[in-house]
């Protein structure tokens, strides 16, 4: 989960590690119809679309690797320093004519808490917190972020807590 924002009145996150929706993001772009169906778009819309939460399903995010002195796309809510997200039209235009990133992650939907629910969840080890990771993000699979980036977080793989034998941890 990539949280995004957390305030008092609630917080808003990103399944990053979710299904496919897709096998190409070009095809949600394609069903917009702001292109047409033999118009070729960048490579960055190739990669699937993954889920990013049940909230708002027909709601489609532009999550994106920042570089240095690149500007964000219109919209964009930064998490970090490289890491940057966004679900307006005028972003996802700029993508489609070749002005974006070139690390990109289509994402449908967002995860949502109300106030204090989160706080809750943390206090009850329903999440374990790490910094934000592009190189993890952008990685091509993401069927495995959620093992690397608790290998990289706790210095170990989670099969490492798995005892063999009845009666140990």
């Amino acid at each position: 989960m990539l949280l995004g924002a957390h305030e008092e009145g609630g917080s808003i996150g990103w399944t990053v590690n979710g299904k496919p929706v897709t096998d190409a993001a070009s095809e949600i772009v394609r069903a917009t119809g702001l292109v047409t169906a033999d118009q070729a778009l960048p490579a960055v819309l190739d990669r699937p679309a993954l889920c990013g939460g049940p909230v708002s399903p027909e709601s489609v995010w532009i999550l994106y690797r920042r570089t240095s002195g690149e500007e964000l796309l219109p919209g964009s809510l930064t998490v970090g320093d490289e890491i940057a997200i966004t679900s307006t039209m005028e972003a996802l235009k700029a993508v489609i004519a070749g002005r974006g990133p070139s690390e990109v992650r289509v994402l449908v939907g967002y995860a949502g808490w109300g106030p204090g629910q989160l706080e809750r969840e943390l206090a009850k080890g329903a999440w374990l917190p790490a910094e934000a990771d592009a190189a993890l993000l952008f990685a091509d699979a993401t069927s495995t972020l959620w093992q690397r980036a608790y290998q990289q977080t706790i210095g170990t793989i989670p099969a490492a807590f798995v005892g063999t034998t009845r009666g140990s941890a």
